[in-house]
């Protein structure tokens, strides 16, 4: 004998729509079961927000649904499923829309949506797996975060996702992932604090290829990602470190390539990093490369001039620090936070520091030895 479960749901009072039904604003109803108008076109921001009553929703035949506003289901706590597969209309889920929905086990999206924004489904703490449509262009940071069991996401073949953004699928359970075909940059902080031990890249991708560690543009100029940090040697086709790409590594000395010569924001913040080494001038450092590193002691430029003009490249939040320098190298205002100790073999002093106004000075400030700001007059 086999028994089916019939769910009976309550259509939505039409006094919670806008007056020509096509904009659900709020919905305080304590039925368990509810149905969305196939009118309605617009779930608006809050809708539903913190509504513990209800466990699952449905929509109208032919539902004419284009968008789910900002934390329009957030907190809905005993909602078990999110059934979306019927809207064949909607292409935006909208930031938080679904977040902290903790007993949700299911969630199913429909062909046609676009746009998944952040934290669309941070927190559904029950959802075992993960399919995403093929029409799927953009998926924000911290859009899947801290899903804790997916152990794997699908994308269905022909996939338009672009990118793989931050925090997108961190603190999940995913081992395996393959990288869509469509897919040119990934941000090195996709996976972090999750079970990820083995990535590939869709043979179909023009724009990316993998050693199975570490994650490349297609000429290998580019480095984007990296699964296991201990121990890596950046290899000397690199031109660009991208960013977030060694966040949180456990390496303690980096020798930089001569070839490289981008280091996108926060490549190496927060490493066990204690010595640097940069055998060739920077064109460009993003913001807080190396902020957070506590343990870092030592940065070594190269025997040739640079320019910094990355914001808080030395702050309050590394620990005792030195910079070694044989050339002149110049640094924006905002790049050096504190007094730091320096070595400059051509000036042959000891007791050297730069200043946050980028002076080099000794260490009690009585003397000025050269100015080292991109701005070249002392205001």
């Amino acid at each position: 004998m086999i028994t089916f479960l019939v769910l009976l749901y309550k259509d939505i009072d039409k006094n919670c729509y806008s007056s020509d039904g096509k904009i659900l604003t709020k919905v305080n109803d304590p039925s368990p079961n509810l149905r969305i108008s196939s009118i309605c076109e617009i779930i608006q921001d809050k809708c539903f927000y913190n509504l513990k009553t209800i466990s699952s929703f449905s929509f109208g035949e032919n539902s004419n649904l284009t968008t789910i506003g900002e934390n329009s289901f957030r907190g809905c706590r005993n909602l078990t499923i999110i059934n979306l597969s019927s809207c064949t209309k909607l292409k935006k889920i909208s930031s938080s829309a679904f977040n902290s929905c903790y007993n949700v086990t299911q969630i199913l999206l429909p062909e046609g949506i676009i746009e998944i924004q952040r934290f669309a489904f941070a927190s559904n703490y029950q959802v075992t797996s993960i399919i995403i449509p093929a029409s799927v262009k953009i998926i924000y940071e911290y859009a899947f975060y801290d899903c804790s069991k997916p152990q794997n996401v699908t994308f269905e073949e022909g996939s338009n996702l672009v990118s793989l953004e931050l925090n997108v699928f961190s603190r999940t359970a995913i081992t395996s992932f393959q990288i869509p075909e469509k897919v040119s940059k990934v941000n090195g902080y996709a996976f972090m604090d999750g079970k990820l031990t083995n990535i590939s890249v869709h043979p179909n991708n023009n724009y990316l290829t993998t050693d199975g560690n570490a994650v490349y543009s297609k000429d290998k100029s580019i480095l984007f990602f990296i699964l296991n940090k201990t121990g890596y040697e950046i290899p000397n086709s690199v031109t660009t470190i991208g960013e977030r790409c060694f966040y949180g590594s456990s390496i303690k000395t980096i020798t930089i390539p001569i070839n490289v010569k981008r280091i996108e924001h926060f490549a190496f913040m927060s490493c066990n990093l204690n010595n640097v080494t940069l055998l060739g001038p920077l064109d460009y450092i993003g913001h807080q490369a190396f902020d957070y590193c506590y343990r870092l002691e030592l940065i070594i430029f190269p025997n040739s001039s640079m320019t910094f003009t990355g914001a808080n490249f030395i702050t309050t939040n590394v620990g005792y620090i030195k910079l070694s320098f044989t050339c002149k190298t110049l640094f924006s205002r905002d790049s050096i936070r504190e007094n730091t100790d320096v070595s400059i073999s051509y000036l042959n002093k000891s007791n050297l520091i730069i200043t946050p106004n980028c002076l080099i000075m000794d260490s009690d400030q009585t003397i000025i030895y050269e100015y080292w700001d991109t701005i070249l007059t002392i205001l």
